[in-house]
């Protein structure tokens, strides 16, 4: 039996506030206070998490003071360098700026700021995913083998992060290095014919909510250990407290039945793949 707790991890997917916006919020009292790279690397260490990826949320009222999308990618740069070799970091987009403009910030933070792939989240910029906007981006992506995660925990088939705009946009562009977060949600059957990654950050205890722990293992079996990449969506969890998630997640994964291989493939030999095809 792998356990979980023990076995090497990535991280596949976190968010991580700089200390200015902490600093300028000290009587905030949601989960965004664990949302602190110091108090995390106790985690990682206790959790035996090599590396982890901070993932932007496409507004950059809470990932810089500046409010701009190049101080938010300066951000992210100064974390990884904060703790070397302990950190990717995924370039943000903000959609007040062009199409144009918005693949300039991400060249920029790719090239000078040593970012690791792109962050699309929809349903924050209001901008479905399938959109002419995005195109631009995309192309950019795919020309560079630049990976893309994209926010998908859709609750309608119009939800602008749908797994049905991600298949449309797969369509278009095939050779998209694409990682689904959140599995898409209960739209997770329409991605099995993809050729997408998809990270298990927070609906993980979601399916377990709704279907138990025998279905959610014959769902993850459905993409197979060479798809599915290990990710909590860290310390953000529609169920969880931020001090759960890590528990929660160990104890629901050691009912799976992976092998110890399998296991880690989904725990960090995915996306150090992506990750090593993007250097």
């Amino acid at each position: 039996m792998v356990d979980w707790s023990k076995i090497k991890k990535i991280d596949g997917h976190i968010h991580m506030i700089p200390d200015a916006i902490h600093a300028a919020n000290p009587d905030a009292e949601d989960v965004w206070v664990f949302a602190d790279l110091h108090r995390y690397q106790r985690i990682m260490d206790e959790y035996n998490i090599k590396r982890s990826v901070i993932m932007p949320l496409n507004d950059p009222c809470l990932m810089s003071m500046e409010f701009t999308i190049s101080a938010v990618h300066k951000n992210l740069y100064k974390m990884k360098q904060r703790y070397p070799g302990k950190f990717y970091a995924f370039a943000d987009v903000d959609t007040r700026n062009s199409s144009a403009e918005s693949v300039e910030a991400i060249c920029k933070a790719i090239d000078e700021y040593d970012l690791d792939g792109i962050k699309l989240h929809p349903n924050n910029t209001g901008i479905a995913l399938d959109s002419e906007y995005n195109r631009a981006i995309f192309a950019y992506a795919q020309e560079y083998r630049i990976p893309i995660a994209i926010h998908s925990y859709p609750d309608s088939g119009d939800d602008p992060g749908a797994a049905d705009r991600i298949v449309k946009v797969l369509e278009r562009y095939p050779n998209l290095i694409v990682i689904v977060s959140h599995m898409s949600a209960f739209q997770w059957e329409e991605l099995l014919p993809t050729n997408a990654y998809v990270d298990i950050s927070a609906i993980l205890p979601d399916y377990v909510r709704t279907y138990g722990i025998k279905k959610t293992n014959e769902i993850l079996r459905k993409f197979g250990a060479e798809r599915l990449i290990f990710a909590s969506d860290y310390p953000d969890n529609r169920y969880l407290q931020p001090d759960e998630i890590y528990s929660s997640y160990f104890d629901i994964l050691n009912q799976m039945d992976f092998t110890q291989k399998e296991a880690e493939k989904i725990a960090c030999g995915n996306i150090e793949k992506i990750m090593k095809e993007n250097s």
